[in-house]
């Protein structure tokens, strides 16, 4: 049976319990998806207060927020977080009042947004064509359109699942591959222009692609935020091989 204590614990999205004691603010508990993204383990972590894990910019509208979610029983908020490694992380935090046995018990739920915050940056500079996240494998996982139909050829469902090179010419097949490649070793925001393909229903175009990882507290790459844009007047961005490993990863 699939009880409630297996979902809080498997959840993919980090959940934590806190209480208040003394005016300083204490672990209960946490799920491992919570301890993964700050990076540290659970025993260590339960050690300390939450406090210290929140930027310092976050920190200092802590106590009013605590206050509110005392007198409301609710409050959502985004704030930054400090991984392990010193990795900031941009997440939202929705958290609830609940009653305890003997004392008011405080449950968060926190969804990692930094790739949410990245896109919106881009999409303020650039007309963007395009943008969503990838996997590991450069697998389109979501896509979002913006100022235009997308060109590809079928429908936008179809996208999802299909590797990001698939679209581009064989040409410049090779100079992407060394842009992700890069962007991956290095944990980077990087930028490649390519022809694309004739699996396209308005020609082949070019386009420019800026691909940039996210990483949890143990700098590990959760995931891939992209954008694609015109790029017929881009220049060429010379770009060195990275190591054949790389390479074969992707």
């Amino acid at each position: 049976m699939y009880t409630l204590d297996s979902r809080f614990t498997d959840a993919e999205e980090g959940m934590y319990y806190t209480y208040e004691d003394d005016n300083e603010t204490k672990f209960v508990e946490m799920n491992h998806a919570f301890a993964k993204l700050i990076g540290r383990p659970k025993t260590e972590l339960l050690s300390l207060t939450p406090d210290i894990i929140y930027n310092p910019e976050s920190s200092k509208k802590l106590h009013q927020k605590k206050q509110r979610l005392q007198q409301k029983g609710y409050l959502y908020s985004e704030e930054q977080l400090i991984g392990h490694n010193n990795v900031k992380l941009n997440v939202e935090v929705h958290s609830s009042k609940v009653l305890g046995a003997q004392k008011e018990i405080y449950f968060h739920v926190v969804k990692e947004i930094s790739e949410k915050k990245w896109i919106a940056s881009q999409v303020r500079n650039k007309l963007i064509l395009a943008s969503g996240l990838l996997n590991g494998q450069m697998k389109i996982t979501h896509i979002y359109n913006h100022y235009e139909p997308l060109p590809f050829t079928g429908m936008e469902q179809d996208i999802c699942g299909s590797s990001l090179f698939s679209f581009v010419d064989q040409n410049d097949l090779m100079k992407v591959r060394r842009c992700c490649a890069k962007a991956i070793e290095y944990r980077k925001e990087k930028q490649v222009t390519f022809q694309t393909n004739e699996l396209y229903s308005t020609g082949a175009v070019k386009l420019r692609a800026v691909v940039k990882p996210m990483v949890n507290g143990s700098n590990e790459v959760t995931k891939i935020a992209f954008v694609l844009c015109r790029a017929d007047n881009a220049e060429e961005l010379s770009e060195t091989l990275p190591a054949p490993l790389l390479l074969a990863c992707l």
